[in-house]
């Protein structure tokens, strides 16, 4: 994308002012790939500056860095719940939740393993012995080894965390014509065996990665364990009471457990110390080549792929949130209530803001993805009755009908938008796994009471 504009900084400044205190510059310069720190950027007197002047000193030092779109996107992460500040930040730079289309991580990563088993065969080559091929190398793994041991943990976690994610949303997307059905629906098309197997693989999937998620997840696996179990003993049964249950069951379970695991990746991605890791590729300092050469084009390779990875990370988040809120449209069309219009422009505002940045406007010409459904609900809202206004056309009970029938050709096509995006962060996820063997290596290669020497 083009560099932002002196005004559109300046607009991003005043928004972030709004809504950051003193502790937030710490911890975004923490997570972000560039080389600043607060202290570097932020007056001595910083408690007594105004923050509209702090936030557009501290921007004003990331653009000279050329780290500003990196910086934005932890920026926006850590404000994730401002719904409204994220969505002015994206209004300025909507490429930090839509990844490249053809975003390879495969050679990104494969750079950074060629460094680190080149930095591993220099390492400690006898450490017992206190003789060492690169001291400046075991120093940096002595003092940041819990930082290298939480990528590798992290990587696990992420794996873990992405298995139990796809087994749900297979659920909520092969398995909506039975778990999404009103009295009105015809029989579904899948089978009663298809999405019995569909509930058992949730269940498989929750009970084998329950050991390798975060604590913070582990309710979430005995929450689709038990609930699964459940589910699967009474849809067997012959009982459509039961099978009624189960459904509700399984319905509470794909609307609440994919944003709470969903959560804690996000929570994964934005703690990963990624700093460190560069760090680490760095250590050795100005290496005769091969190594130094494999080194620096690790270095890049890493900044490519932590932002390809931050993308990936916002455009699943905000397509959860998405998800969410036609979720709540759904309700609303189900059962309205006498000013459910009120609510129903309040979510269908917000759902549009969102599809702005997430989905391409068609090049052929072809109207949007919210277009029949936006047509309708105005529509419906001119059929409305108003005092000395004579109304034409068809009645709103017809028009109400018309908007719940645009919101179901709608809710699919935006399904298959979300799941090639979980299916494309999942890609990333799969691809970063091949690290944790090169980060081990390095591990097992100098231990914690490593008796190279320490270099000067």
């Amino acid at each position: 994308m083009p560099p932002l504009s002196p005004q559109q900084i300046d607009n991003l400044g005043k928004e972030m002012a709004r809504v950051f205190v003193l502790d937030d510059f710490d911890i975004v310069f923490e997570r972000y790939p560039g080389r600043l720190e607060a202290y570097d950027v932020l007056p001595a007197d910083r408690s007594t500056r105004p923050m509209p002047f702090l936030t557009a000193t501290c921007l004003k030092a990331i653009d000279n860095e050329g780290t500003l779109i990196a910086f934005l996107s932890r920026v926006v992460e850590h404000k994730w719940l401002k719904e409204d500040f994220r969505a002015v930040v994206f209004g300025h730079v909507r490429t930090l939740a839509r990844p490249a289309s053809a975003s390879d991580t495969a050679p990104d990563v494969a750079a950074i393993i060629a460094a680190l088993q080149a930095l591993e065969s220099i390492t400690a080559a006898d450490p017992t012995g206190g003789r060492c091929g690169c001291m400046t190398m075991c120093k940096f793994m002595r003092n940041h080894r819990l930082s290298i041991e939480t990528v590798v943990q992290s990587l696990e976690q992420f794996e873990a965390l992405k298995i139990l994610h796809d087994s749900l949303h297979v659920l909520q997307v092969k398995g909506a014509e039975w778990i999404d059905q009103d009295d009105a629906d015809p029989e579904p098309d899948l089978p009663l065996p298809i999405l019995q197997s569909i509930v058992g693989t949730v269940r498989a999937a929750a009970t084998t990665v329950r050991s390798r998620v975060p604590a913070a997840a582990d309710a979430i696996c005995e929450r689709c364990i038990d609930t699964a179990t459940d589910a699967e003993q009474r849809l067997a049964s012959s009982d459509r009471n039961q099978h009624d249950f189960a459904l509700a069951q399984l319905r509470g379970l794909v609307v609440a457990e994919p944003a709470q695991l969903d959560d804690c990746m996000f929570s994964l991605s934005r703690d990963l110390p990624l700093k460190q890791l560069r760090g680490l590729l760095e250590s050795p300092g100005a290496l005769a080549a091969p190594t130094g050469g494999e080194v620096a084009k690790a270095t890049e390779a890493l900044d490519r792929l932590s932002e390809t990875m931050r993308a990936h990370i916002l455009e699943h988040a905000l397509w959860q949130a998405t998800d969410r809120r036609i979720r709540a449209v759904a309700r609303l069309l189900a059962q309205p209530s006498p000013g459910f219009l009120r609510d129903l422009f309040s979510e269908w505002s917000a759902i549009r803001q969102n599809l702005r940045t997430l989905v391409d406007v068609p090049a052929s010409g072809a109207p949007s993805i919210d277009a029949a459904l936006n047509g309708a609900i105005v529509l419906y809202e001119k059929a409305l009755p108003t005092p000395g206004v004579e109304r034409l056309g068809p009645p709103p009970d017809q028009r109400f009908a018309e908007m719940v029938a645009a919101f179901n050709e709608f809710r699919p096509k935006s399904r298959l938008h979300f799941l090639a995006v979980d299916q494309a962060l999942k890609s990333v996820f799969s691809s970063l796994l091949p690290l944790r063997t090169s980060l081990i290596g390095l591990l097992n290669r100098v231990p914690t009471f490593c008796n190279c020497p320490v270099p000067p």
